[in-house]
């Protein structure tokens, strides 16, 4: 009895041994398929675009997103054009030479006139938030009191559509007095009397409010989300790639949100600027994360109707066709 179970269980073992054999084999030759297969299938490759940028803070997190290989890691191989004048940029864009361009809402529109094709929002990059400011005399206590004012404003830029919210006209220019002098030029012409306000942004407006004489009267708070820039690309670029843009730059924004000192020191150090000048002018630019950036493009009717006015008050040629820019 016990010599015929010992047969039986070695009968039985041995054929569990065999089984386990035959899968282990089975198994091997499985995962040696698998890697060869591997090795033949072709690598992704990383989309290589090339982006043109304004010289503006608010578009540096495309910088850091370099220094952080998030361009990598979002699939494109990103390479960043920044023109010395608006010149360059716009002849790198009207030559094709580019896929994409950050810049301000007024250059957008003015693009718009200049391309014989449709241009479309990628993503709004940021909006101005307290940055762009109308120094006064102390004795204009509010905007109200701006009307038939003389006012320094550049003639058909971003200073007269501020006034355009300010004075809720699209033809702003009927409540003041425009001197068309530069930015820089506003702290000697208040010495001079020569203007009773300017239109300027930090930090002339910083070295401006060191006259004891002077004060904000206005700051783009007054208007959130009016005054923005924006990534945008011809119609033709490929919808998967302006996808990987939208994800490198709200990783990007994600990381400086997480450590801002280091993104400001970042930025001094490639600008050639003090960390502390970096930090003041950001206090004034509102970046757009993820969750902010669909919040603000569920307002897109709003968001179209400021192209158009921008548009009407920058250049007023085309303009309509604006209106449905967001319409994604």
């Amino acid at each position: 009895m016990r010599s015929g179970y010992l047969k039986n269980t070695a009968k039985q073992t041995s054929q569990i041994l065999l089984s386990k054999t035959r899968l282990i084999k089975k198994n091997m030759c499985v995962a040696l398929s698998v890697i060869l297969l591997s090795s033949c299938a072709p690598q992704q490759k990383n989309d290589s675009v090339t982006i043109v940028i304004g010289s503006w803070y608010g578009f540096y997190p495309i910088y850091y997103a370099l220094e952080n290989r998030l361009d990598h890691k979002n699939g494109l191989r990103l390479k960043v054009i920044e023109p010395t004048d608006i010149g360059d940029a716009r002849r790198s864009y009207m030559r094709e030479q580019v896929d994409f361009v950050a810049s301000s809402m007024l250059e957008f529109t003015k693009a718009g006139s200049f391309l014989h094709q449709r241009i479309e929002p990628v993503l709004i990059a940021d909006y101005s938030n307290c940055g762009d400011v109308i120094v006064a005399n102390k004795s204009i206590n509010n905007i109200e009191q701006l009307k038939g004012k003389r006012i320094a404003v550049s003639a058909n830029g971003i200073g007269q559509y501020i006034l355009s919210l300010v004075f809720k006209s699209k033809q702003p220019s009927q409540f003041f007095e425009q001197i068309e002098i530069r930015e820089t030029e506003c702290e000697q012409a208040f010495i001079q009397n020569q203007i009773d306000a300017c239109v300027t942004y930090p930090p002339i407006s910083t070295y401006l409010l060191n006259n004891p004489n002077l004060h904000t009267v206005y700051d783009s708070r007054a208007h959130p989300r009016r005054i923005f820039d924006l990534v945008w690309s011809k119609e033709n670029t490929s919808p998967v790639v302006k996808e990987k843009l939208r994800n490198m730059w709200f990783e990007s924004v994600e990381l400086i949100n997480e450590d801002p000192e280091k993104f400001y020191r970042f930025v001094a150090r490639i600008a050639s600027v003090s960390t502390d000048s970096v930090r003041q002018a950001m206090q004034g630019i509102a970046l757009v994360n993820a969750k902010q950036h669909q919040q603000v493009i569920q307002s897109s009717l709003q968001l179209s109707q400021d192209l158009v006015d921008i548009c009407l008050v920058g250049n007023g040629k085309s303009c309509e066709q604006f209106a449905s820019s967001f319409d994604w």
